[in-house]
Protein backbone atom coordinates (compact mmCIF):
# COMPACT_ATOMS: atom_id res chain seq x y z
CA UNK A 1 0.00 0.00 0.00
CA UNK A 2 2.76 2.05 0.94
CA UNK A 3 4.31 1.91 -2.49
CA UNK A 4 0.68 2.34 -4.24
CA UNK A 5 0.47 6.11 -2.34
CA UNK A 6 4.13 7.18 -3.20
CA UNK A 7 4.31 6.26 -6.43
CA UNK A 8 0.77 7.74 -7.78
CA UNK A 9 0.80 10.58 -10.15
CA UNK A 10 -1.94 12.44 -8.31
CA UNK A 11 -5.15 12.46 -6.44
CA UNK A 12 -7.89 10.36 -8.44
CA UNK A 13 -10.92 10.66 -6.18
CA UNK A 14 -12.57 7.63 -7.81
CA UNK A 15 -9.57 5.72 -7.13
CA UNK A 16 -9.18 6.66 -3.46
CA UNK A 17 -12.44 5.06 -3.49
CA UNK A 18 -11.88 1.76 -4.80
CA UNK A 19 -8.76 1.67 -2.42
CA UNK A 20 -10.53 2.22 0.81
CA UNK A 21 -13.23 -0.22 -0.52
CA UNK A 22 -10.72 -3.12 -1.48
CA UNK A 23 -8.05 -3.14 0.56
CA UNK A 24 -7.48 -0.43 3.19
CA UNK A 25 -10.67 -1.37 4.96
CA UNK A 26 -9.44 -5.39 5.00
CA UNK A 27 -7.34 -7.72 6.62
CA UNK A 28 -4.47 -8.04 4.60
CA UNK A 29 -3.24 -11.84 4.06
CA UNK A 30 -0.17 -13.03 3.31
CA UNK A 31 -0.91 -15.53 1.08
CA UNK A 32 -4.18 -16.68 -0.82
CA UNK A 33 -3.80 -19.95 1.73
CA UNK A 34 -4.09 -18.19 4.99
CA UNK A 35 -6.75 -15.71 4.12
CA UNK A 36 -8.83 -19.37 2.68
CA UNK A 37 -7.94 -20.87 6.58
CA UNK A 38 -9.45 -17.67 8.05
CA UNK A 39 -12.32 -17.68 5.86
CA UNK A 40 -12.82 -21.70 6.78
CA UNK A 41 -12.30 -21.73 10.47
CA UNK A 42 -14.74 -18.85 11.14
CA UNK A 43 -17.55 -20.49 9.00
CA UNK A 44 -18.00 -17.89 6.62
CA UNK A 45 -18.40 -18.26 2.65
CA UNK A 46 -16.18 -15.15 1.02
CA UNK A 47 -13.95 -15.29 -1.72
CA UNK A 48 -10.01 -14.62 -2.16
CA UNK A 49 -8.36 -11.71 -4.17
CA UNK A 50 -5.21 -10.80 -4.67
CA UNK A 51 -4.78 -6.67 -3.92
CA UNK A 52 -3.61 -4.69 -6.68
CA UNK A 53 -2.92 -1.95 -4.30
CA UNK A 54 -1.08 -3.26 -1.20
CA UNK A 55 -0.10 -7.14 -2.57
CA UNK A 56 -1.53 -9.19 -0.35
CA UNK A 57 -4.64 -11.22 -0.29
CA UNK A 58 -7.85 -10.01 0.67
CA UNK A 59 -11.75 -11.40 1.53
CA UNK A 60 -15.08 -10.63 -0.30
CA UNK A 61 -18.23 -11.51 -0.07
CA UNK A 62 -18.56 -10.70 -3.84
CA UNK A 63 -18.16 -13.38 -6.65
CA UNK A 64 -16.58 -12.61 -9.72
CA UNK A 65 -15.69 -15.22 -12.52
CA UNK A 66 -12.96 -15.11 -14.23
CA UNK A 67 -10.48 -12.80 -12.11
CA UNK A 68 -9.01 -15.74 -10.26
CA UNK A 69 -11.34 -15.19 -6.80
CA UNK A 70 -11.99 -18.51 -5.42
CA UNK A 71 -14.99 -19.85 -3.10
CA UNK A 72 -14.07 -20.36 0.62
Amino acid sequence: MDFFIRTRSAADPAIDHDVARSCSSKQPYASEGEARAVAAMNGMKLFTYHCRYCDFWHLTRRPTSGDGREEV
